[in-house]
């Protein structure tokens, strides 16, 4: 199944499930696909895309499993986190929003047919070890999409991040590692003049990260674990 099959089953099952008052949302890979015209004309920033992922509350996944079966969807595995279909080769994974940053239940009514852009970010640059397409992807978030404070459209919302990761020290340093590697990636991606606004997104995000208050447990990690880096 091609990308576009991929966006057009997404965005048809979303839908669906919008139509029934349910609530699906596109994660990871398509998802950012789909929010990143400029993935396009960068062939850079251009990969495969082995599956198709989605978030939706726990209590829709029944009904939503239903619907997916009436589409063509074909149920493989069910798991503590997931319920696993499968379509024309297509790995369809249908997951709970709670990731290690937080429970994005209570965002999903803020974008559709994906999460926030904020959040697709998140996911992607929260993790302990970022892969190539990881990077692909979150080049392509930064490149397109303005990075402000507050939710709106075409805006990644900085304070939000900051906010999240001003409370979680594990966060706010997978974050911060995370963008200092990408700083070091760009001109993998991007021509100079695209590295220069990608560079300056970042910046905004490390600005924040440094400048939002820390919680009590949040100073007690960075002492702990790294009291080199703590202020004298």
């Amino acid at each position: 199944m091609s990308y576009e099959q991929q966006a057009a089953l997404a965005q048809e099952l979303v839908n669906a499930a919008t139509e029934k008052n349910l609530t699906l949302r596109v994660i990871a890979g398509v998802a950012t696909r789909m929010s990143c015209p400029s993935i396009e004309t960068h062939p850079t920033l251009q990969r495969d895309y082995l599956d198709l992922d989605f978030v939706a509350p726990r209590d829709d996944f029944s009904a939503l499993a239903e619907l997916m079966l009436a589409r063509g969807c074909i149920a493989r595995e069910k798991t503590r986190d997931s319920w696993v279909y499968e379509k024309e080769g297509v790995v369809i994974e249908l997951c709970d929003p709670v990731f290690p940053f937080g429970d994005l239940t209570p965002r999903l009514a803020l974008a559709a047919p994906t999460v926030s852009l904020a959040d697709l970010l998140l996911i992607k640059l929260s993790r302990a070890q970022m892969a190539p397409k990881d990077f692909q992807d979150v080049v392509a978030l930064l490149l397109d999409h303005r990075v402000g404070r507050g939710e709106g459209d075409d805006q990644i919302d900085r304070a939000y991040i900051a906010q999240l990761a001003g409370r979680n020290w594990e966060l706010f340093t997978a974050l911060y590692d995370n963008s200092v590697l990408l700083e070091q990636t760009l001109d993998q991606f991007l021509d100079s003049e695209e590295q220069q606004l990608v560079w300056r997104r970042i910046e905004l995000l490390q600005e924040d990260l440094d400048r939002e208050p820390k919680s009590f447990g949040w100073m007690m990690n960075q002492i702990v674990r790294r009291p080199a880096e703590v202020p004298r």
